[in-house]
């Protein structure tokens, strides 16, 4: 019986020193999915869209938690408006400067390659997993990006619409 006691009383102390040290962690993760305004870019006018996930109130009221982030999705539609077909890309940037695919292929990242469409139609792309997310951390870390469409090919005339980010992140939480 004496053990027992002595086991609790331990068993309290170590849960109240934790507690009161702020070490006792528990990971949460955090869904964020922000709704991209449709855009339209071509090889002559690009037209970059921001992501500003420091709008969202699960933003709002994990900043200063988040940990890392674990995944960023893309899901949405690309209506090739040209008669040729395209190859889509995505590339994310930290800001909306980048004005020729140039410039946007040299400097911006590689999220989301290989996207095949038709003349004059539609791809609905599926939740897929963004590349290279070692590269926009920071950005994404920061909750402020710009997205840019482009295709391969040129010329080409892409809408993108009816999109969302997804970013997965780990929140520390601390009981």
């Amino acid at each position: 019986m004496k053990m027992r006691k002595r086991w609790i009383v331990f068993s309290v102390a170590l849960f109240a020193a934790l507690l009161l040290s702020g070490c006792w962690l528990f990971g949460i993760t955090l869904v964020l999915s922000y709704d991209i305004d449709a855009f339209v870019s071509t090889d002559t006018v690009l037209n970059p869209v921001q992501v500003d996930l420091t709008e969202e109130d699960d933003w709002k009221d994990n900043e200063d938690k988040l940990d890392e982030i674990h995944t960023i999705m893309f899901y949405g539609f690309i209506w090739n408006r040209e008669a040729t077909p395209a190859t889509g890309q995505l590339y994310v940037y930290k800001d909306g400067s980048l004005s020729t695919v140039a410039e946007v292929q040299s400097k911006a990242t590689l999220v989301l390659g290989g996207l095949a469409v038709n003349p004059n139609d539609t791809l609905e792309v599926a939740l897929v997993h963004m590349e290279n997310i070692d590269e926009i951390r920071d950005l994404v870390m920061e909750g402020k990006f710009w997205i840019y469409g482009i295709a391969a090919n040129v010329p080409f005339d892409i809408k993108i619409f009816d999109s969302t980010v997804v970013v997965i992140f780990a929140v520390e939480a601390i009981l």
